[in-house]
């Protein structure tokens, strides 16, 4: 058993000698994080804009007018919104092209 034990030892101590030097991808900024970002960010901002234009045509008893105010802002903002990432976006991967 006690030979087991340190063929096992040494396999152990093989592998973490092996993998000591390698560090795992700290990169988390992925085609499918930015994609799941700017989706999100689109479409909460419509969401939250269409809730802002209901809620004061509930409170003035304005019905369609403040809704559809709002849902163009809504629409204009979340679409500067993909324009600023996708900015960004591009600044991060021309950086990475260049240092890496």
């Amino acid at each position: 058993m006690s030979k087991k034990l340190n063929n096992l030892e040494q396999k152990l101590n093989a592998f973490k000698n092996e993998h000591k030097g390698k560090k795992k991808s700290t990169n988390k900024d992925t085609n499918i994080t930015y994609g799941i970002k700017i989706s999100v960010d689109l479409v909460a901002t419509i969401i939250v804009s269409i809730m802002i234009g209901l809620g004061i045509d509930k409170l003035f008893d304005t019905k369609p007018t403040f809704f559809l105010t709002f849902i163009i802002f809504g629409i204009l903002a979340g679409f500067m919104n993909l324009y600023r990432n996708l900015k960004i976006i591009e600044k991060k991967k021309k950086g990475y092209n260049k240092n890496g």
